[in-house]
């Protein structure tokens, strides 16, 4: 495989690969139920750079009144401690797979990022292809 096909290929990986997460996300988002909770724990993790990822863990209490204690996600900068109450979205199929309302999912960002460098990667291959050497085509 020469160059410009690696960059075809890898291009479209990274665009299907984050249309994919989009749409989980979306899916998700779509199919969720929103219920009242609050956080009962937050776990730092500190990483390479000096930086910290604030994940929660939230209570909540289904629509059928199922209690359920689960792992709530990255909170992000949110001003968030135990006890704030907070709004809840849950897969009423799974309900321990849920995320805090506002903060960000699996998938969400991650899928806008990888279109990004997909579509930057084929940019750069059509100007490769515009304005490259002769010998490229």
């Amino acid at each position: 495989m020469d160059e410009l096909s690696f960059l075809v290929v890898l291009g479209v990986c990274l665009i299907l690969a984050g249309i994919v997460l989009l749409v989980r996300s979306w899916l998700f988002r779509a199919r969720a139920v929103r219920v009242s909770g609050r956080i009962t724990k937050l776990n730092v993790t500190l990483v390479e750079n000096g930086n910290h990822i604030r994940d929660a863990t939230v209570e909540f209490t289904t629509q059928s009144g199922r209690e359920i204690t689960t792992k709530g996600g990255d909170i992000g900068r949110r001003r968030l401690r135990e006890g704030s109450p907070v709004t809840v979205l849950y897969d009423p199929k799974k309900p321990t797979l849920a995320y805090i309302e506002g903060t960000s999912m699996r998938g969400g960002w991650v899928g806008v990022v990888l279109i990004c460098f997909g579509l930057c990667n084929i940019l750069a291959l059509v100007l490769i292809l515009l304005f490259g050497p002769e010998g490229t085509t």
